[in-house]
């Protein structure tokens, strides 16, 4: 019981520590990207979008 408890925390810590590594090691490696993609555009244009490709909604002030 004891050792099936332990191996199941042991599991999960695991499972955190590889999930935060990955995040860790992929993450810059995304925003590197973004940002260089970031600067084609801005060139091009002065609009500010999210790089994300989402549908621009209209704001009602």
């Amino acid at each position: 019981m004891l050792t099936t408890l332990v191996l199941v925390l042991a599991g999960i810590t695991a499972w955190c520590v590889a999930s935060l590594a990955l995040a860790l090691i992929v993450g810059p490696m995304v925003r590197k990207a973004d940002n260089a993609a970031g600067a084609e555009r801005a060139m091009g244009s002065h609009e500010r979008r999210p790089l994300t490709g989402a549908i621009s909604l209209p704001l009602v002030h």
